[in-house]
């Protein structure tokens, strides 16, 4: 099988002409023809612009390349997608973009990977079928066997527990920012937008979900320590997977990717909020084909565990998002609007979580105040 190396940056020549682009990062412009020095025509056309990343797909000579900037964080997410990327193509498994190039330190401002653009459309475009959700288990598990390439340094995937109770400290932590401000003068402060205004009300329901995640972990049978390090994602956003004409599936964004618990992985993409449209008897049927590595005996105990703490996690992640919109309401003069239906979303995905654990009724999508800017 043929190893995957990183090629040198003067195999992508052009890798230089995206200063440009990105010296315009924030500029109305969205195409440039530019030449390289020998005249070689390359076209750049700006992708999708997030908060970690960048991403540009250019064309030369025939070809399509995507190129993803970085920022520069403690995640080291540029380190994580290149190693991902090239022990799945030194596997010989098509279920990752193909990896061109990797220049952590230039010439570009930002780390830049450089892989063969794929072309498809979301998985989730349309309606996930049980066959869907079966392809994709599948999948995952063929990730979950993928050696480490030998070049690449084998990070412990980002936002992996190491246990049970370093899991149930982070949704302790989030409750706790919440009591201490549903109890602050800045939750009792008049015209608070609908989406914040009621969560003083909601701080019973919080603390019984601390409630439930601590009876979890105190009713599993293991710490919830992972035997075998796989290649996992940690970003269970079906969003991020593409289906291409052939019918294959392809993973993208692995800037969380490295070793850690497949039944984690598989769990943050069942209890992710874009797969909630998806019904649980669905996602337990799929569940069930996954094939765990020899010799982990306790997969099946840390899947169910993590099954029932990530809608618990997810629900001191959206207090906390919420706390976010709280503080900049509270901050005037505000330079730029409260993007409040953005907070509306997060509020109704709180309320579908604390639904699914059963806390509340699930609201109808009708009941929520939709003209609240």
């Amino acid at each position: 099988m043929e190893e995957v190396q990183t090629i040198a940056n003067q195999d992508v020549p052009w890798l230089g002409l995206l200063q440009k682009p990105y010296a315009n990062m924030f500029g109305p412009k969205n195409v440039w023809d530019l030449h390289m020095a020998d005249g070689t025509a390359v076209r750049i056309e700006r992708g999708s612009q997030g908060l970690g990343n960048t991403l540009y797909r250019i064309r030369v000579n025939g070809d399509v390349y995507a190129c993803k900037l970085f920022v520069v964080d403690e995640r080291r997410r540029a380190q994580r997608e290149w190693a991902a990327l090239c022990s799945l193509g030194a596997a010989g498994l098509k279920l990752a973009p193909e990896p061109v190039a990797f220049a952590p330190d230039g010439p570009l401002p930002q780390p830049a990977i450089v892989y063969r653009w794929v072309n498809g459309e979301m998985l989730t475009e349309s309606p996930l079928t049980p066959a869907d959700l079966q392809a994709l288990i599948a999948a995952l598990g063929q990730v979950h066997r993928v050696p480490a390439a030998p070049q690449c340094e084998r990070l412990v995937a980002w936002h992996q527990p190491a246990d049970y109770v370093t899991y149930l400290a982070e949704i302790r932590k989030a409750v706790e920012q919440m009591q201490g401000w549903a109890a602050s003068p800045a939750a009792r402060q008049p015209d608070l937008p609908g989406w914040v205004a009621d969560l003083p009300a909601v701080v019973a329901l919080t603390a019984e979900a601390l409630r439930q995640a601590e009876a979890v972990v105190a009713e599993a049978s293991t710490p919830g320590k992972y035997p075998t390090p796989a290649l996992v994602r940690v970003d269970g956003n079906p969003d991020n997977v593409l289906r291409t004409g052939m019918g294959s599936l392809i993973f993208l964004n692995w800037e969380c990717s490295g070793w850690g618990d497949p039944a984690y992985d598989l769990a943050e993409l069942r209890w992710h909020p874009r797969s909630q449209q998806v019904p649980q008897e669905r996602w337990e049927e799929a569940l069930a084909t996954y094939d765990p590595l020899p010799g982990d005996e306790t997969f099946a105990e840390r899947l169910a565990v993590y099954s029932r703490l990530l809608p618990l996690w997810w629900i001191g992640r959206s207090v906390l998002h919420l706390l976010e919109g709280a503080k900049q309401v509270a901050g005037r003069p505000r330079p730029v609007p409260i993007p409040a239906r953005l907070y509306r979303s997060v509020r109704g995905q709180l309320d579908n979580y604390l639904a699914t654990i059963g806390l509340i009724e699930r609201p109808e999508p009708a009941e929520r105040d939709e003209t609240e800017e």
